[in-house]
């Protein structure tokens, strides 16, 4: 996927390194030569950093100002992951002092320690949010808030910033419905889906690595937000079949009637609210198994030089085999 020869040994400070795509990147600009920091903020991640591989580590978080300056001294790029994902509308204030107000925070550290650059990670949510139309969520608003702060930097020259907006995202140790519909249909807990036809897009851990490190090593930075997928477009009805393959199961000839699906979906949101989760299983859920969230990487490609190196289907064998691994 990377050339092999190591790239300069600048120094980057990477946030919310110990998640499913922070991990992958941590490893890759390891392995590229990189002098990579990571801000921990729960040492009990601690055994999720490649220290074997050289990485630091400051513990601290994005609220807390003397960490944070300790972190981005002497960096000369960020790579800004941290956040929180999946939050329904009883999360939104938790999720608006998370995101918003911890990127302002780290965004006044890297400027005051003369940071070149700073990548954000966004999300195609942020789309849906910005267009206000499709699946609006509050983890959407929060990362549209957080593209506008940063674009309002770039365009006064404080920081150069690229922010990239990544569809769902797969590989092994993956989160999120994909993973839950692996889990169950391997235990034979989810029936077979309805006939649907809509389309997806989607994007391996490996390759979103690799183009956060193409937006570091670009001559430019890219404040208008660049969209990144694997070039695929995926019907919910293959990926279902894949999933069937992939574990060596038969998948039956029949299908849930569409009201059926609806209605569990709706009575799961409303057990969810009143036992005070998120509501992330509800007719959102159903919604969304329904409608079309197809993107184009065309901006990946001719800006950043991005080439897609895997699909789902290549990665699935991969991704089955951790889900056992870890139970489920």
């Amino acid at each position: 996927m990377f050339e092999s020869e190591a790239a300069p040994k600048r120094k980057i400070l990477i946030t919310g390194a110990t998640g499913f795509v922070g991990q992958t990147l941590c490893r890759s600009l390891l392995g590229r030569g990189y002098d990579v920091q990571i801000l921990l903020r729960d040492p009990a991640d601690f055994n999720k950093i490649p220290l074997e591989l050289g990485a630091g580590m400051v513990v601290g978080s994005l609220e807390n100002e003397t960490s944070l300056a300790l972190a981005c001294a002497g960096r000369d790029s960020i790579i800004h992951l941290a956040g929180i994902a999946h939050v329904g509308a009883a999360q939104l204030k938790q999720a608006t002092e998370s995101n918003v107000a911890g990127t302002q925070n780290l965004t006044a550290a890297a400027i005051k320690a003369k940071v070149s650059r700073l990548i954000f990670l966004s999300s195609s949510l942020a789309a849906a949010a910005a267009n206000d139309h499709g699946d609006v969520t509050a983890y959407g608003l929060s990362k549209l808030q957080c593209e506008r702060l940063l674009q309002e930097v770039a365009v006064a020259g404080q920081l150069e910033v690229t922010i990239l907006r990544p569809v769902n995202v797969y590989g092994p140790g993956m989160k999120g419905n994909i993973r839950r519909m692996i889990a169950l249909i391997d235990k034979g807990r989810l029936p077979p889906l309805p006939e649907i036809n809509n389309q997806i897009s989607l994007l391996s851990v490996q390759d979103l690595a690799q183009t956060v490190i193409l937006a570091l090593e670009s001559s430019n930075s890219f404040a208008n937000p660049i969209t990144v997928t694997d070039g695929q477009q995926y019907s919910i009805a293959k990926i279902e079949l894949g999933i069937y393959e992939a574990l060596g199961r038969v998948k039956p000839s029949w299908r849930t009637p569409h009201m059926i699906v609806y209605a569990a979906s709706v009575m799961a949101g409303l057990v969810s609210r009143t036992l005070g989760g998120s509501g992330s299983i509800s007719s959102r859920t159903y919604s969304n198994l329904i409608s079309d969230n197809v993107f184009s990487n065309e901006d990946a490609v001719s800006k950043l030089g991005y080439q897609p190196s895997a699909t789902f289907y290549q990665a699935l064998p991969e991704i089955v085999q951790c889900i056992r691994t870890e139970g489920g």
